[in-house]
């Protein structure tokens, strides 16, 4: 049975029109300071799944909107080995920063990755900053078809191709990113049992739109995440919203 006291954290995330946010128990073991809290590693190991694929869609909202553009680079002929294709990819990159700079642009913001298929061809997704006309983009590739546009922010938009992408176990390598992305910093703040209580209920109950909502004005609710630990009996919730239109 679990000794000392429990507190309620939430921990809030908002990258330009996207949230995401948890609101979870800390415990503190008895003789410890309340600053040292975390959850406990069974939980944590459940909440660990998605933690990269999170990161990266934080990271993608906090640092692209609806002018920036979702590339799709492909072979035509003999598809390259996994390193050429990650050298071509780095050379396009490089090209397209050259370009911008030739513009008078601000310097190239990118997420990119390298997918190697069942059959052994590459092909690679990329989400770069906009301001380049997309068939000059497409025309920079050189190595097969270029399909580009526009990057949507919803389920089937940004968010889908960023959890594509930190799917690691699919690709050669992991994903790849411009240094000049900013890292979206979480709000944290001390909740209470009676507001972890309420999100519950409202989740159970199917009015979290309501719940949530309501508790964010200007804000609609995308998704919810209900864990439950058999282990301490405490609940632990996930939610995305994004900005109303």
């Amino acid at each position: 049975m679990y000794k000392g006291r429990v507190f309620i954290r939430e921990v809030v995330y908002i990258c330009g029109d996207y949230i995401d946010a948890d609101i979870y128990p800390v415990f503190q073991k008895q003789g410890k300071r309340r600053s040292k809290c975390k959850p406990t590693s069974e939980i944590q190991k459940k909440l660990n799944q998605k933690n990269a694929e999170r990161a990266l869609i934080r990271l993608a909202h906090n640092n692209f909107n609806q002018e920036d553009i979702a590339l799709h680079l492909t072979y035509s002929g003999e598809s390259p080995d996994p390193d050429r294709a990650k050298k071509d990819l780095a050379n396009y990159i490089n090209r397209l920063k050259r370009l911008r700079k030739l513009l008078g642009l601000s310097p190239l913001k990118y997420i990119s990755c390298t997918e190697i298929s069942g059959k052994g061809r590459a092909h690679h997704h990329v989400i770069i900053s906009g301001g380049i006309d997309r068939d000059a983009l497409e025309k920079k590739w050189g190595k097969g078809l270029a399909n580009s546009k526009r990057l949507q922010f919803d389920e089937n938009g940004i968010a889908g191709l960023t959890r594509y992408i930190s799917k690691g176990k699919l690709f050669y390598r992991r994903w790849n990113r411009s240094r000049n992305l900013v890292k979206p910093e979480p709000v944290v703040r001390e909740s209470t049992h009676a507001e972890l209580a309420s999100a519950v209920k409202a989740i159970e109950n199917k009015t979290e739109y309501d719940f949530f909502e309501n508790m964010w004005p200007g804000w609609e609710l995308i998704s919810t995440r209900l864990l439950d630990n058999v282990y301490n009996r405490n609940s632990y919730v996930q939610y995305e919203m994004r900005r109303r239109q």
